[in-house]
């Protein structure tokens, strides 16, 4: 049998309101959720069309300059590729926000996109088996990145041959599960993956879900979370 963890709430620095108040916990997470959006938005617009009306001004004079310095174009030349790198660090700042495939194609569609590019950049197989499951836009961010966080680790740490994700209804809530035939470790005392479950078990909590963690050395990994469709907790 493998070792049930139960990953217990957090104490210390936790909000006694959103705590008492599973609703509050919720609009909270919502409101996380818009400022995202919203900072995700100023980011491709703003930003990105300065550093657009950088390199137009650049591609403008650089004819000129060529003709007058070559030396000055040479350096103008490597503002451009400056200019590059921040407008492709801007895009990989705002798909770490808002993941496109999340938003484009729904839940479902982006955990068999996301297990689809594993797979071929892994070469690990991966089995899903996606319901199209209703949950607010909080929690379907929550979902998209611990299956995410659940493949990167299996990426690292497990050495797996064979993974599966599942999300499906289950009574009120809906079940996800990322289980994997790896290494597999104890949690008592293995503490390379402390932070990652934490961080998993933090955004899981914030939707008013829980996470259980099953692991034992030489018998694999499965993650298992619940989360309420309405954004209520779970009993």
């Amino acid at each position: 049998m493998a070792t049930e963890i139960r990953m217990k709430p957090s104490g210390g620095l936790s909000d006694p309101v959103s705590s008492r108040f599973p609703a509050c916990r919720s609009c909270q997470e919502q409101v996380r959720v818009q400022e995202r959006q919203h900072l995700a938005r100023e980011l491709h617009d703003a930003l990105g069309s300065l550093l657009m009306a950088a390199k137009l001004d650049i591609a403008c004079i650089q004819p000129e300059l060529t003709r007058i310095s070559p030396a000055a174009s040479a350096h103008l030349h490597h503002l451009t590729d400056i200019l590059n790198q921040a407008m492709a660090l801007k895009r990989r700042i705002i798909d770490g926000l808002e993941p496109p495939p999340l938003l484009t194609q729904g839940l479902a569609k982006a955990v068999a996109r996301l297990a689809q590019d594993f797979s071929s950049a892994s070469g690990i197989e991966v089995t899903t088996s996606l319901g199209d499951v209703v949950l607010p836009a909080s929690a379907q961010l929550a979902v998209y990145r611990l299956a995410e966080e659940a493949l990167t680790n299996i990426g690292k740490y497990a050495g797996a041959s064979r993974s599966s994700i599942s999300l499906l209804e289950a009574n009120d809530g809906v079940q996800v599960e990322v289980e994997d035939d790896g290494v597999g470790f104890n949690a008592d005392t293995d503490r390379n993956f402390g932070h990652g479950l934490i961080g998993m078990r933090h955004r899981i909590e914030a939707c008013g879900g829980t996470l259980i963690v099953e692991s034992e050395p030489g018998r694999g990994t499965r993650l298992r979370a619940r989360l309420p469709t309405s954004g209520a907790a779970v009993n």
